[in-house]
């Protein structure tokens, strides 16, 4: 004999018993909802100071403070994305001088190689 669960499974799974089902895919979607939000609540609190913690949120205030965090997360990387963008040009502008005067040492080597080879002749 089938439990329960898996009798209300195979009435989903073939259609039967449909006003039935919907209540209980209701209640397992808003299972779903208040077990993320609790999830939100948890890591959005622990980003903040103390002085934000509270024991009792509404699921809009989690909401609007995860919007924010989320927010704020995405200033700062743009901020730091711009900072090692200037960093990386100034990196390129100091290896290519760096380049540039390791070519001239070696020219001028080079030059004073033949100049002191066209003295000897």
């Amino acid at each position: 004999m089938p439990t329960k669960r898996s009798q209300e499974f195979m009435d989903l799974k073939h259609g039967n018993d449909k006003k039935a089902s919907k209540p209980l895919i209701e209640k397992r979607r808003r299972a779903r909802i208040n077990h993320s939000l609790a999830q939100l609540k948890t890591l959005v609190i622990d980003s903040k100071s103390e002085s934000t913690r509270q024991t009792k949120l509404e699921k809009a205030d989690i909401l609007e403070m995860t919007v924010q965090h989320l927010r704020e997360i995405k200033k700062r990387e743009t901020a730091v994305t711009a900072l090692d963008a200037r960093y990386g040009k100034k990196k390129f502008e100091i290896g290519f001088m760096e380049c540039v005067r390791q070519v001239e040492l070696f020219l001028a080597t080079l030059m004073d190689s033949n100049l002191t080879e066209s003295k000897k002749v």
